[in-house]
């Protein structure tokens, strides 16, 4: 764990969170969709799996402080869910590491992300704002992403 100390003392830490691409989802509605389709009961509370070929050397480090896993659609930071565990798995693939993740989807503003492969440690410092909890069928009051950068960048969102 990363502390941060000022003329005060403690004064926090460096949450890690992580970072993958959402592939196939045409819209953060068909996401929160498939995500709602794979809720399953973790140590006794709701979580959605995410599969990654390996386990990340940081895991005990995004747990101890609270990260989540950012998702990227189209080329934006989107949306985030915390994660919950990590755990390895056998499956028909071969063995995975299954990301645990709470199924409550924060939205976040949206920042310009480059496609990349597989997923990525994210800083905490880089993280997007949090926008509010996802609802099914947001997206489509949302004005489009563009139009969104340029309302930011003049103060009115």
């Amino acid at each position: 764990m990363f502390g941060l100390f000022g003329e005060g003392g403690y004064i926090g830490f460096m949450t890690v969170h992580m970072i993958k691409l959402i592939v196939g989802a045409q819209s953060l509605e068909q996401y929160a969709q498939w995500q709602e389709s794979q809720v399953m009961d973790y140590h006794g509370q709701d979580a959605v799996p995410c599969f990654t070929r390996f386990m990340p050397k940081r895991a005990d480090e995004i747990l101890r402080t609270g990260g989540s896993l950012y998702r990227v659609h189209k080329s934006r930071i989107v949306c985030r869910s915390q994660i919950l565990g990590f755990e390895m798995v056998e499956t028909g693939q071969g063995q995975k590491c299954m990301i645990m993740q709470s199924p409550e989807i924060m939205t976040v503003l949206n920042a310009p992300q480059r496609p990349f492969q597989g997923w990525r440690y994210f800083d905490g410092a880089k993280a997007p704002e949090d926008r509010g909890v996802y609802v099914m069928g947001q997206d489509e009051e949302e004005p489009p992403e563009e139009l969104g950068d340029d309302l930011r960048e003049a103060g009115l969102l």
